[in-house]
């Protein structure tokens, strides 16, 4: 509350209306008295029963102190974002003749915006405020702004024809009698709760897959009530942008009963699953950076009195991460950086490696080995060949392919029974190349095989003399259950393509190319074996060619082909299914003479490797 002073006739008092509270009074407690346990129990406020028990005095206390007297708030108080701002304001005549009042203005001034929440304007009737007597008026703002809010209010009005004008006071020169003052309440904003998000994306391989699923956004919400008391929620809503569905996934009861009320400094997490509402076969490629609107949040609630509170957040976005950042080459080579590694030892009289040893003992002049030249090999008849697969080119191409997994049956899959999958293969172009013809493969994946087999010496050469330390093995070797049932496995497979069936259809003409090898390669090669379900069939199936024409192979407009793949679950429980890998077996052009040049001689070109494709649980 505030005057403005003696200098002028009229006075402007601000209040704010806000509820009133309980006033709180220690009273004295007597656990040994019935009489004021009694008197204790008569009260609204008491947490005691209403009838004492024989002959066991009443020890529950309300540490609260609260009566049941009502107190207004001594000060101005604090408000908070989402409430109800309530002034009331009251201009009183202090003067001994009656005054003219002709305007009164009331704005509501913040960092961005200001707004007018009262305006006064008398200047049609007059109105004449006799002595003593008082204008009110009660205006109201919702708060949707942090910081700093102004309050300003300015009174015009006329002085008596026998009044000593104000110095300074006169709004206009020409009219001296026409008087005006402002005043001017400063308060702070506070943030009642603190809203916190994370976006999710799935990282599941079966997810990544299909359409609808790959496409999700999971927004979490984090909400911490910052009041200084308890608030009651009434509504939370999410309000998702355009070209989104959202599914709120909490629980319908959250808000009921003891859920309802959230303590002060109290954190609880939300879940919304945005879907996109047209999912695009292709997915989408947004540039680093950007922002996608996701939504907004509408929060209702009441403080512990009654006092409703909104809060509207600004848009929900989800930023795309830009791409690691690279560390630049090292100048030294890596021998030098193992060479200084090496040369110093973690501790003094610790041992050291045997790579850094200072000299090892030279070899023996009669030894074979220095008469054996070191590029020389040991060619034996019974050793296996290595055969040299052609390597696999990274073809600069234009074509840009995704896999879909359009069909699944997760509820029918039981151990040792076949399944099938059915695929899409959808293909993009980046440049327009006019009329093509393409053909595409897809081959199954395996682990490299990794021969345990012991190293067996020729009798010709001679034995590496025994340096008397080394341990006997035993002569029973376990048996190797891993190798016996990749043997099994091998095969079965080759059986099955060996031996065709009879009622099988025309299959499309392979051209004169040679497939790669149906391994992982590169570090993680083993990581990605699945022992759980293996594929049967064929380990590669060649898709029929499609014509490709201008309007064909954009991203609106791309080039499906359907395929599918026959899998046998051998273990209970989950399991993955892969690898997979997608080939370009045909890339020509459509003018070209198909009876001259039935196939053009291309390489193949590996476009893409997938090593997990569908994750299952058998039965």
């Amino acid at each position: 509350m505030a005057s403005d002073g003696p200098s002028h006739l009229l006075s402007l008092k601000v209040m704010r209306v806000s509820r009133p509270e309980l006033a709180a009074a220690w009273q004295p407690f007597y656990s040994s008295s019935p009489s004021f346990s009694a008197h204790s129990s008569a009260s609204i406020l008491s947490l005691q029963g209403s009838s004492p028990l024989p002959g066991h005095p009443k020890t529950l206390r309300d540490l609260t102190h609260a009566s049941e007297l009502l107190t207004l708030p001594s000060s101005f108080g604090s408000i908070q974002l989402g409430e109800t701002f309530s002034s009331c304001l009251c201009i009183n005549n202090e003067a001994l003749t009656e005054v003219e009042l002709k305007q009164v203005r009331v704005e509501m001034q913040t960092a961005t915006s200001k707004m007018v929440l009262s305006d006064l304007d008398e200047s049609g009737s007059q109105k004449m405020l006799r002595v003593g007597d008082s204008l009110e008026t009660i205006v109201h703002h919702e708060i949707k702004e942090l910081g700093q809010h102004v309050l300003a209010c300015a009174v015009t009005y006329r002085l008596p024809a026998n009044a000593r004008p104000v110095p300074g006071a006169a709004e206009d020169d020409s009219d001296p009698s026409l008087l005006t003052f402002r005043k001017f309440y400063k308060f702070a904003v506070t943030n009642p709760l603190s809203v916190k998000t994370k976006v999710h994306t799935t990282r599941s391989p079966s997810a990544s897959f299909t359409p609808k699923e790959r496409d999700k956004v999971f927004l979490e919400v984090h909400i911490q009530n910052l009041a200084p008391g308890a608030i009651h929620f009434e509504k939370m809503q999410f309000e998702c942008a355009d070209n989104w569905i959202a599914q709120d996934i909490n629980s319908e009861a959250i808000f009921d009963r003891s859920f309802a009320t959230m303590q002060s400094q109290d954190t609880r997490q939300y879940i919304y699953i945005l879907t996109p509402k047209t999912p695009s076969l292709i997915a989408p490629n947004p540039a680093p950076g950007s922002m996608i609107p996701l939504g907004r949040l509408d929060i209702s609630w009441r403080s512990l009195f009654g006092e409703p509170g909104r809060l509207l957040t600004s848009m929900l976005t989800r930023r795309i991460p830009f791409p690691p950042v690279q560390q630049p080459v090292s100048a030294i080579p890596s021998y030098l950086k193992r060479t200084v590694a090496g040369s110093v030892p973690s501790r003094p009289h610790s041992p050291q490696s045997f790579a850094s040893r200072p000299v090892s003992p030279p070899p023996r002049p009669a030894s074979p080995f220095t008469n054996r030249p070191a590029s020389a090999q040991i060619v034996r008849p019974q050793s296996p060949q290595t055969i040299i697969a052609p390597s696999l080119s990274t073809h600069a191409t234009d074509l840009d392919v995704t896999l879909l997994l359009k069909h699944l049956p997760r509820e029918n899959i039981e151990i040792e029974k076949p399944f099938t999958a059915t695929f899409s293969l959808a293909v993009t172009r980046n440049l327009e190349l006019g009329r093509r013809k393409l053909m595409f493969a897809v081959q199954h994946l395996r682990p490299p095989k990794v021969s345990h087999l012991p190293i067996i010496l020729d009798a010709s050469s001679p034995r590496l003399p025994s340096s008397g330390f080394s341990t006997p093995m035993s002569a029973n070797s376990p048996f190797n259950y891993a190798i016996a049932h990749q043997k099994i496995l091998d095969a079965a497979i080759k059986s099955a393509v060996a031996e065709p069936g009879a009622d099988e259809g025309p299959r499309p003409s392979m051209p004169d190319s040679l497939l790669p090898p149906p391994y992982f390669e590169g570090q993680d090669e083993l990581k990605s074996s699945s022992d759980g379900v293996i594929a049967t069939g064929p380990s590669a199936i060649i898709l029929p060619a499609v014509e490709a024409s201008t309007s064909e192979g954009t991203s609106d407009s791309p080039i499906v082909q359907d395929f599918q793949l026959t899998f046998v679950p051998i273990q209970q429980g989950f399991s993955t299914i892969g690898g997979l890998r997608i080939l370009l077996v045909e890339d020509t052009s459509g003018e070209t003479d198909t009876e001259s040049h039935p196939h053009k001689h291309t390489k193949v070109h590996t476009l893409k490797e997938y090593g997990v494709i569908a994750e299952v649980w058998a039965k």
